[in-house]
């Protein structure tokens, strides 16, 4: 039964990679959450998906290039074994005046306040 149970959950941590989908929250604004197991690469398989879906929807509207907006990222943990990400983002054209070259920066979980004088 012990060999079951670790099969099952060996299978359970190592197949597994989801998408929603690209899903419009605006006019030219768009979202998609997406994740991975640890045996499927964890944070970089789901980066990956959710950059190559969003690359794919700009393709499909008349290749227009992908413009991030945010980005957030969740390792895994025991009672969540997948690692996830959520991409929000723009589909742009070249000559647009928001295309420009991108400074991806992470909002911080915590901000640290130093109250020594």
């Amino acid at each position: 039964m012990k060999k079951i149970i670790m099969f099952a959950a060996t299978i359970a941590l190592t197949a597994c990679a989801n998408s929603s989908g690209v899903v419009k929250i605006g006019p030219d604004t768009f979202t998609i959450s997406t994740s991975a197991s640890p045996g499927k690469g964890g944070i970089p398989a789901a980066k990956r998906i959710a950059y190559q879906e969003a690359g794919e929807e700009c393709a499909r509207r008349g290749g227009l290039e992908v413009l991030a907006l945010s980005e957030k990222t969740a390792s895994p943990t025991w009672t969540e074994g997948m690692a996830s990400m959520e991409l929000n983002f723009r589909c742009l054209r070249y000559d647009d005046p928001e295309f420009q070259r991108q400074r991806l920066q992470s909002t911080p979980d915590r901000i640290i306040e130093n109250r020594q004088r």
